[in-house]
């Protein structure tokens, strides 16, 4: 069977440094599971590994789609077997990281969830990282003032140009749909800023939830150290 090590977790937690961190003690790639980041162009609001962090570690189903696509889960299950199967045939660890519950279940588990937790084609182990729920919610309220101050506004104003409109699928996301209902007059900043902070944080609740639901191995992110020594252990054949 197929080795995996998958790391999920809620929105702004830190499971993006966790893996790095990790990859500088496992040979391994990353698989981003996430719904947002396959988007090109579509950046500041998808805490997108930066150039610097994909030389660390290389990166997998990040910006390989036109804003202008759809994109779901059974197309990503199928970009992600094709990248499992790249990184397998290296000899390095695939490490699938990432917050969209419905694109980890259907890679584990296939597209039948009535079946889910009791067949898998992978030999697998998931981690769901955890901290704190006011920790969380400091995070997320950085992280958005961090998309405004980066340039959120002006991204979106750049993907509008370009015919990227509230129809696309990529603008639904949260933060990209909030600031275009700014642009369209809907409401002030402040509000569209307070929105996507209220929504964040929603959306956080629901992942832990999704998650928690599929018995995987909850830590807390202030034993990230520990839990690398023990991962380190466990996939002691990947060791650099």
């Amino acid at each position: 069977m197929q080795k995996l090590l998958v790391i999920v977790g809620c929105t702004a937690v830190g499971k993006s440094n966790f893996a790095l961190e990790l990859s500088k003690r496992i040979n391994m790639e990353i698989v981003s599971a996430d719904s947002i980041q396959v988007y090109k162009g579509v950046n500041i609001a998808t805490s997108k590994p930066t150039k610097q962090e994909m030389s660390i570690c290389k990166h997998h189903l990040v910006d390989i789609v036109s804003p202008f696509e759809t994109f779901n889960a059974f197309n990503f299950v199928t970009y992600a077997k094709q990248a499992i199967n790249e990184i397998s045939s290296k000899n390095k660890l695939p490490v699938i990281v990432g917050g969209t519950g419905l694109y980890v279940d259907s890679l584990l588990y296939g597209f039948d969830f009535k079946t889910k937790n009791k067949h898998t084609e992978y030999d697998f182990k998931m981690i769901l990282l955890n901290d704190e729920r006011q920790n969380i919610y400091n995070k997320i309220n950085l992280r958005v003032d961090k998309m405004i101050k980066d340039g959120l506004l002006n991204e979106v104003k750049a993907l509008r140009r370009i015919g990227v409109n509230q129809n696309c699928q990529c603008m639904q996301a949260i933060g990209y749909k909030e600031i275009n209902e700014y642009l369209d007059g809907k409401f002030d900043l402040e509000t569209a800023v307070n929105l996507i902070k209220k929504n964040t944080r929603n959306y956080a609740k629901r992942q832990l939830t999704w998650f928690r639901h599929n018995n995987a191995e909850e830590y807390q992110i202030n034993d990230s150290e520990k839990l690398i020594d023990e991962l380190t252990q466990i996939y002691s054949e990947f060791k650099k």
